[in-house]
């Protein structure tokens, strides 16, 4: 039954890919889906390109091992940045009109050095990002399927990379929403299983609290003793805030983040789907996070953690909600992967391979160019993916950093700040990319011992500004730069209608009421018995 639900979910990808493939007739609805996107679609496809594997393996393992207050943090941190992003950078970046983001801050700072160069990054960053939810994939594969890990990357290759081939960004938005609507059900459903086969929240709270090999797992800071691989729990507030942060600066301005909003009908639209997946990822976690933990009430050792929800789908929940469970799994490595994949045939297509004298690709041709740049660069991916071996968190971690530093600081002050020129803005985005890969690659392979606050994407991100503020010193942004911007501050007439602005008002609304029952649910079912 578990073999037949992952072929499933395999076959409706490639159909929704070949359907949809023949609706594509131009760059705008291969790129962007021809800006026609409805809340929906948009709302799927932002919490979609969000929760990969990184999130159902890595982030619930992290859980599983005794931090599940901790991934709680952090996500309350992280989920704030689509509010943060749309209002700061996001709505500005739809008014833009481009097809990538690259090609927003070639056009903000009047720079094709600028373009490539982010351009570049986004091949960089989300490749690694890419090997780390095919790595995910492929694990849940095997696990399953029991297949040899080549055979099971080959596989995942080869179904994302045929979709997206296919399909471009309408293929990605219609199947994000689909897969949105299945792995919330596994999320939710799955771990409510897990709670209920516990004996419910009650009693699995004095089971949890009585773990022998992991004290303290419901503390604010994780468990202690010998599984506190996290460290003291000064050290673990640190690491939450830090990865809270970079996460929120990831969501805000990532190009697999802020790129969806090029597709919305609309600005509202784009405010609108910030706050339903603000407040959809924020519920969904607190079930992921204390399901994850709860697990170990049935089995306290499983070897690797990142396949402990695969375990509880398979031993736990009932045959059909196991279906759907893991489905949810495929299904949200297979959205993001195919997200990853597009957003990097596209960025080469257009942003770093040479253009006419004019500035401009021709149609056929960036149809053309992305799609063979998608296949080479898939190859890459799958030939790294063979020979590394799986690190779903960390990988997708290290990715993530590479964003926050470089784009995080140059995305807000592109919209803040008329002055910022091409030089500074091109060595702000530099500083902080390279500054992040390198002391990274010091800590994590040559050794390098840095205190707590010193965090690499703390430093990248203060190496991103003092670049960035050094370098633009004496220097003038052109005209077309000064009159992109002035373009972008100006709200069209159409987003200030009254029954557009009262129905972005009632969301908002709406999701502060679901954090609200969120909250005082913790408060019912953990904060209260727990003091008691």
């Amino acid at each position: 039954m578990f073999i037949a639900g992952v072929i499933g979910s395999f076959l409706l990808y490639l159909v929704i890919g070949a359907v949809v493939g023949r609706r594509v007739k131009d760059r705008s609805d291969y790129f962007v889906a021809g800006r026609r996107a409805p809340t929906l679609l948009v709302a799927g496809t932002l919490v979609a390109s969000f929760l990969s594997t990184v999130a159902f393996m890595g982030e619930v393992g992290f859980a599983y091992d005794g931090f599940p207050l901790v991934l709680l943090i952090v996500t309350a941190l992280n989920i704030s940045g689509y509010v943060v992003g749309v209002l700061g950078f996001g709505r500005y970046l739809r008014r833009s009109e481009v097809l990538t983001v690259p090609e927003y801050f070639g056009k903000r700072f009047d720079s094709r050095a600028v373009q490539s160069v982010a351009g570049v990054m986004v091949v960089v960053g989300i490749g690694f990002y890419l090997i780390a939810v095919t790595h995910g994939l492929a694990l849940v594969m095997g696990q399953l399927l029991g297949w040899d890990t080549w055979v099971s990357v080959l596989v995942v290759w080869l179904g994302y990379t045929v979709f997206t081939f296919m399909s471009g960004s309408q293929g990605i938005l219609i199947n994000d929403t689909i897969m949105f609507f299945i792995f919330m059900l596994a999320g939710v459903g799955g771990m409510s299983w897990v709670v209920y086969r516990a004996g419910g929240p009650s009693e699995v709270l004095d089971k949890l609290q009585a773990l022998p090999g992991k004290p303290d797992g419901l503390s604010w800071h994780g468990v202690t003793g010998e599984g506190a691989y996290m460290g003291s729990p000064g050290e673990v507030l640190v690491w939450a805030l830090a990865i809270g942060l970079v996460w929120m600066a990831v969501v805000a301005v990532s190009p697999w983040q802020s790129s969806r909003y090029l597709m919305a009908r609309n600005e509202h639209v784009s405010i609108r789907s910030a706050f339903i997946s603000m407040g959809t990822v924020g519920v969904l976690y607190v079930f992921l996070a204390f399901g994850a933990y709860a697990i170990n009430v049935f089995k306290a050792d499983i070897d690797p953690s990142e396949v402990a929800f695969i375990w509880a789908a398979q031993h736990l929940m009932p045959p059909v909600l196991g279906v759907v469970a893991i489905t949810g799994i495929v299904a949200a490595g297979l959205s993001s992967a195919s997200s990853f994949l597009a957003l990097i045939g596209f960025s080469v297509a257009y942003d770093v391979l040479p253009q006419r004298e004019d500035g401009t690709v021709p149609e056929e041709v960036a149809l053309r160019r992305s799609r063979l740049v998608m296949l080479a660069v898939g190859v890459v991916v799958l030939l790294v993916t063979l020979v590394t071996p799986p690190a779903v968190l960390t990988i997708g971690y290290f990715a993530a950093t590479l964003f926050a530093a470089a784009w995080g600081p140059v995305s807000f002050w592109s919209i803040r700040s008329e002055r910022l020129s091409a030089r500074g803005a091109l060595a702000g985005m530099v500083a902080g990319f390279v500054g992040v890969a390198v002391i990274s690659g010091l800590k994590d392979f040559a050794g390098l011992e840095l205190p707590i606050w010193a965090h690499p994407v703390f430093l990248g991100f203060a190496l991103s500004v003092a670049a960035t503020w050094i370098a633009d010193r004496g220097v003038e942004p052109s005209p077309a730069a000064k009159a992109f911007r002035a373009s972008l501050l100006a709200t069209p007439a159409a987003e200030r209608q009254p029954r557009k602005l009262r129905r972005t008002s009632w969301i908002a609304t709406g999701t502060t009421a679901a954090f609200v029952a969120a909250g005082l649910g913790l408060l019912a079912f953990y904060g209260i018995p727990l003091m008691s």
